[in-house]
Protein backbone atom coordinates (compact mmCIF):
# COMPACT_ATOMS: atom_id res chain seq x y z
CA UNK A 1 0.00 0.00 0.00
CA UNK A 2 1.23 3.32 -0.95
CA UNK A 3 1.71 5.15 2.26
CA UNK A 4 2.03 8.73 0.18
CA UNK A 5 -0.88 10.65 -1.17
CA UNK A 6 -2.34 8.37 -4.27
CA UNK A 7 -3.94 10.55 -7.54
CA UNK A 8 -7.89 10.03 -7.17
CA UNK A 9 -9.72 9.09 -10.01
CA UNK A 10 -12.75 11.11 -9.88
CA UNK A 11 -13.24 14.54 -8.07
CA UNK A 12 -14.41 14.27 -4.51
CA UNK A 13 -17.91 14.25 -5.65
CA UNK A 14 -18.98 11.81 -3.08
CA UNK A 15 -17.84 13.18 -0.47
CA UNK A 16 -20.12 16.11 -1.25
CA UNK A 17 -23.23 14.32 -2.27
CA UNK A 18 -25.06 14.30 0.89
CA UNK A 19 -25.09 18.50 1.33
CA UNK A 20 -27.00 17.74 -1.86
CA UNK A 21 -29.48 14.72 -0.92
CA UNK A 22 -27.02 12.87 -3.52
CA UNK A 23 -27.38 10.11 -1.29
CA UNK A 24 -30.91 9.93 -1.82
CA UNK A 25 -30.41 9.46 -5.14
CA UNK A 26 -29.74 5.83 -4.67
CA UNK A 27 -32.31 4.82 -5.93
CA UNK A 28 -33.91 2.49 -8.56
CA UNK A 29 -32.81 4.45 -11.19
CA UNK A 30 -29.16 4.53 -9.93
CA UNK A 31 -29.32 1.26 -8.84
CA UNK A 32 -29.40 -0.49 -12.81
CA UNK A 33 -30.88 -3.30 -13.60
CA UNK A 34 -28.07 -5.91 -15.06
CA UNK A 35 -26.78 -4.96 -18.66
CA UNK A 36 -27.62 -6.94 -21.62
CA UNK A 37 -24.94 -9.94 -21.77
CA UNK A 38 -21.70 -8.88 -22.85
CA UNK A 39 -19.82 -10.81 -25.25
CA UNK A 40 -16.30 -12.42 -23.41
CA UNK A 41 -13.48 -12.57 -25.69
CA UNK A 42 -11.76 -16.01 -25.01
CA UNK A 43 -7.84 -15.88 -26.81
CA UNK A 44 -6.61 -19.53 -27.09
CA UNK A 45 -4.01 -20.18 -23.69
CA UNK A 46 -0.01 -20.68 -25.04
CA UNK A 47 1.84 -22.94 -23.50
CA UNK A 48 3.16 -21.47 -20.24
CA UNK A 49 0.27 -18.79 -20.73
CA UNK A 50 -2.81 -18.02 -18.23
CA UNK A 51 -5.37 -20.88 -18.99
CA UNK A 52 -9.17 -20.12 -20.85
CA UNK A 53 -10.35 -19.46 -17.32
CA UNK A 54 -8.22 -16.97 -16.56
CA UNK A 55 -7.99 -15.34 -19.88
CA UNK A 56 -11.90 -15.37 -20.06
CA UNK A 57 -11.96 -13.92 -16.22
CA UNK A 58 -9.51 -11.23 -17.25
CA UNK A 59 -11.70 -10.57 -20.45
CA UNK A 60 -14.85 -9.66 -18.42
CA UNK A 61 -14.28 -5.86 -17.14
CA UNK A 62 -12.49 -5.31 -20.99
CA UNK A 63 -15.77 -6.48 -22.35
CA UNK A 64 -17.99 -4.03 -20.38
CA UNK A 65 -15.88 -1.44 -20.94
CA UNK A 66 -15.68 -1.56 -24.50
CA UNK A 67 -19.37 -2.27 -24.28
CA UNK A 68 -19.77 1.36 -22.19
CA UNK A 69 -17.29 2.95 -24.79
CA UNK A 70 -19.59 1.42 -27.69
CA UNK A 71 -23.09 2.75 -26.26
CA UNK A 72 -21.47 6.15 -25.69
CA UNK A 73 -20.55 6.47 -29.30
CA UNK A 74 -23.89 5.28 -30.33
CA UNK A 75 -25.41 7.75 -28.25
CA UNK A 76 -27.03 4.95 -26.40
CA UNK A 77 -27.91 6.89 -23.42
CA UNK A 78 -29.70 3.78 -21.68
CA UNK A 79 -27.43 1.14 -22.15
CA UNK A 80 -24.32 3.30 -21.22
CA UNK A 81 -26.23 3.59 -18.14
CA UNK A 82 -26.91 0.46 -17.23
CA UNK A 83 -23.21 -0.69 -17.45
CA UNK A 84 -21.77 2.09 -15.54
CA UNK A 85 -21.58 1.80 -11.74
CA UNK A 86 -24.45 3.54 -9.77
CA UNK A 87 -21.70 5.75 -8.04
CA UNK A 88 -20.40 7.30 -11.14
CA UNK A 89 -23.99 7.93 -12.14
CA UNK A 90 -24.71 9.98 -9.33
CA UNK A 91 -21.39 11.87 -9.54
CA UNK A 92 -22.45 12.82 -13.12
CA UNK A 93 -25.34 13.02 -12.30
CA UNK A 94 -24.19 15.82 -9.65
CA UNK A 95 -21.56 17.42 -12.38
CA UNK A 96 -24.94 17.64 -14.77
CA UNK A 97 -26.49 19.92 -11.96
CA UNK A 98 -23.22 22.29 -11.94
CA UNK A 99 -24.32 23.34 -15.02
CA UNK A 100 -27.46 23.22 -15.18
CA UNK A 101 -27.76 20.24 -17.54
CA UNK A 102 -30.15 18.37 -14.37
CA UNK A 103 -31.57 18.69 -11.43
CA UNK A 104 -31.95 16.36 -8.04
CA UNK A 105 -33.97 13.28 -9.03
CA UNK A 106 -33.18 13.21 -12.46
CA UNK A 107 -32.78 9.70 -14.16
CA UNK A 108 -29.39 9.21 -15.78
CA UNK A 109 -30.35 9.06 -19.34
CA UNK A 110 -30.83 12.60 -19.24
CA UNK A 111 -27.29 13.99 -18.50
CA UNK A 112 -25.24 10.76 -19.89
CA UNK A 113 -24.70 13.10 -23.17
CA UNK A 114 -22.24 14.89 -20.61
CA UNK A 115 -19.80 11.83 -21.39
CA UNK A 116 -20.05 11.75 -24.94
CA UNK A 117 -19.82 15.86 -24.94
CA UNK A 118 -16.51 15.55 -23.77
CA UNK A 119 -14.00 16.94 -26.53
CA UNK A 120 -10.97 14.47 -25.97
CA UNK A 121 -13.29 11.23 -26.00
CA UNK A 122 -12.05 8.96 -27.87
CA UNK A 123 -13.69 5.19 -28.71
CA UNK A 124 -11.67 3.19 -29.75
CA UNK A 125 -8.53 1.50 -27.93
CA UNK A 126 -5.54 0.49 -29.69
CA UNK A 127 -4.36 -1.34 -26.40
CA UNK A 128 -6.64 -2.78 -23.30
CA UNK A 129 -4.57 -4.43 -20.42
CA UNK A 130 -5.82 -5.56 -17.42
CA UNK A 131 -3.31 -4.15 -14.79
CA UNK A 132 -5.14 -5.08 -11.64
CA UNK A 133 -8.18 -8.13 -11.29
CA UNK A 134 -9.63 -9.14 -7.78
CA UNK A 135 -12.75 -10.93 -7.19
CA UNK A 136 -15.17 -7.46 -7.07
CA UNK A 137 -12.78 -4.97 -8.44
CA UNK A 138 -10.23 -4.34 -11.38
CA UNK A 139 -8.04 -1.72 -13.07
CA UNK A 140 -7.42 -1.12 -16.86
CA UNK A 141 -4.81 0.20 -18.09
CA UNK A 142 -6.54 1.53 -22.03
CA UNK A 143 -4.69 3.41 -24.42
CA UNK A 144 -6.34 5.30 -27.22
CA UNK A 145 -4.55 6.95 -30.53
CA UNK A 146 -4.16 10.29 -28.59
CA UNK A 147 -4.88 9.78 -25.26
CA UNK A 148 -4.83 7.26 -22.66
CA UNK A 149 -6.61 6.15 -19.44
CA UNK A 150 -6.91 4.21 -16.29
CA UNK A 151 -10.75 2.80 -16.01
CA UNK A 152 -11.81 1.56 -12.67
CA UNK A 153 -14.42 -1.53 -12.41
CA UNK A 154 -16.33 -3.11 -9.69
CA UNK A 155 -18.61 -6.13 -10.00
CA UNK A 156 -21.90 -4.69 -8.92
CA UNK A 157 -24.72 -7.35 -8.68
CA UNK A 158 -23.16 -9.75 -10.40
CA UNK A 159 -21.88 -7.64 -13.76
CA UNK A 160 -19.44 -5.54 -13.82
CA UNK A 161 -19.58 -1.47 -14.21
CA UNK A 162 -17.34 1.48 -15.13
CA UNK A 163 -16.88 2.89 -12.10
CA UNK A 164 -14.92 5.78 -12.86
CA UNK A 165 -12.14 6.77 -15.70
CA UNK A 166 -8.72 9.27 -15.02
CA UNK A 167 -6.45 10.37 -17.89
CA UNK A 168 -3.06 9.75 -17.44
CA UNK A 169 0.32 10.44 -20.17
CA UNK A 170 2.48 8.21 -21.61
CA UNK A 171 5.38 7.38 -20.30
CA UNK A 172 8.19 9.99 -19.91
CA UNK A 173 11.37 9.81 -20.19
CA UNK A 174 11.66 10.60 -16.04
CA UNK A 175 9.44 7.40 -15.77
CA UNK A 176 11.57 5.63 -17.79
CA UNK A 177 14.37 6.01 -15.77
CA UNK A 178 12.61 5.35 -12.24
CA UNK A 179 11.71 1.93 -13.67
CA UNK A 180 15.37 1.19 -14.31
CA UNK A 181 16.64 2.84 -11.22
CA UNK A 182 13.96 1.24 -8.89
CA UNK A 183 15.22 -1.78 -7.66
CA UNK A 184 18.70 -1.15 -7.38
CA UNK A 185 18.38 1.63 -4.59
CA UNK A 186 19.11 -0.15 -0.84
CA UNK A 187 18.17 0.73 2.18
CA UNK A 188 20.59 2.73 4.56
CA UNK A 189 21.66 4.50 1.67
CA UNK A 190 22.00 8.56 1.39
CA UNK A 191 19.26 10.77 0.10
CA UNK A 192 22.35 12.02 -2.57
CA UNK A 193 22.77 8.16 -3.39
CA UNK A 194 18.97 7.72 -4.27
CA UNK A 195 18.44 11.07 -6.15
CA UNK A 196 21.28 10.78 -8.48
CA UNK A 197 19.69 7.62 -9.51
CA UNK A 198 16.59 8.35 -9.70
CA UNK A 199 16.78 11.92 -10.16
CA UNK A 200 15.55 15.32 -8.56
CA UNK A 201 12.09 14.42 -7.39
CA UNK A 202 9.10 15.21 -7.75
CA UNK A 203 8.82 16.61 -4.09
CA UNK A 204 9.74 16.24 -0.87
CA UNK A 205 8.36 16.03 2.39
CA UNK A 206 10.52 17.03 6.14
CA UNK A 207 9.71 17.03 10.15
CA UNK A 208 9.00 20.78 9.41
CA UNK A 209 5.87 19.65 7.45
CA UNK A 210 4.19 17.59 9.71
CA UNK A 211 4.75 14.42 8.00
CA UNK A 212 7.61 11.20 7.90
CA UNK A 213 10.61 12.80 5.71
CA UNK A 214 10.37 11.71 1.92
CA UNK A 215 11.37 12.31 -1.39
CA UNK A 216 9.34 10.91 -3.96
CA UNK A 217 9.17 10.69 -7.51
CA UNK A 218 5.45 10.74 -8.94
CA UNK A 219 3.75 11.15 -12.12
CA UNK A 220 -0.10 10.06 -13.71
CA UNK A 221 0.63 6.17 -13.14
CA UNK A 222 3.96 6.20 -11.13
CA UNK A 223 4.49 6.58 -7.77
CA UNK A 224 7.97 5.53 -6.30
CA UNK A 225 9.09 6.78 -2.48
CA UNK A 226 11.89 6.63 -0.70
CA UNK A 227 11.54 7.23 3.22
CA UNK A 228 14.21 9.41 5.17
CA UNK A 229 15.97 8.60 8.70
CA UNK A 230 14.41 12.21 10.47
CA UNK A 231 18.24 11.85 12.21
CA UNK A 232 20.87 11.02 9.56
CA UNK A 233 18.67 11.52 6.65
CA UNK A 234 19.66 7.40 5.72
CA UNK A 235 16.47 5.32 3.18
CA UNK A 236 14.73 3.55 5.85
CA UNK A 237 11.63 2.49 3.64
CA UNK A 238 11.27 2.11 -0.18
CA UNK A 239 7.53 2.04 -1.39
CA UNK A 240 6.55 1.88 -5.16
CA UNK A 241 2.84 1.53 -6.34
CA UNK A 242 2.96 -0.91 -8.96
CA UNK A 243 -0.93 -1.51 -9.06
CA UNK A 244 -1.68 0.90 -12.19
CA UNK A 245 1.69 0.02 -13.82
CA UNK A 246 1.47 -1.74 -17.41
CA UNK A 247 2.82 -5.36 -17.89
CA UNK A 248 5.96 -3.53 -19.61
CA UNK A 249 6.73 -1.89 -16.60
CA UNK A 250 6.46 -4.75 -13.58
CA UNK A 251 8.14 -7.01 -15.25
CA UNK A 252 11.10 -4.57 -15.13
CA UNK A 253 10.53 -4.26 -11.18
CA UNK A 254 12.05 -7.55 -9.68
CA UNK A 255 11.51 -6.42 -6.38
CA UNK A 256 8.77 -6.40 -3.98
CA UNK A 257 6.58 -2.73 -3.69
CA UNK A 258 7.51 -2.25 -0.11
CA UNK A 259 11.60 -3.04 1.23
Amino acid sequence: MTRGPAALLAPPLLALAPALGLAACADEEARPADPRPLASVSPTASAGGPTADTASAQDEPTAAYLAWLGALEDRDAATACRIQHPERTIALRYEAILVDRAELGDPCVGFEALLWEDPLREYSPVDVETTRLTGETATLAVTFPDSAVTVELELQRAAWRVLSEERRTPSSPDSAQWVGAWCDLELGSTRADVVAAMGEPSGEYTVSDGGEPQVYWAADQYDFRAYLDPVDGTVTDLIGDYDALSAADRERLDCPELR
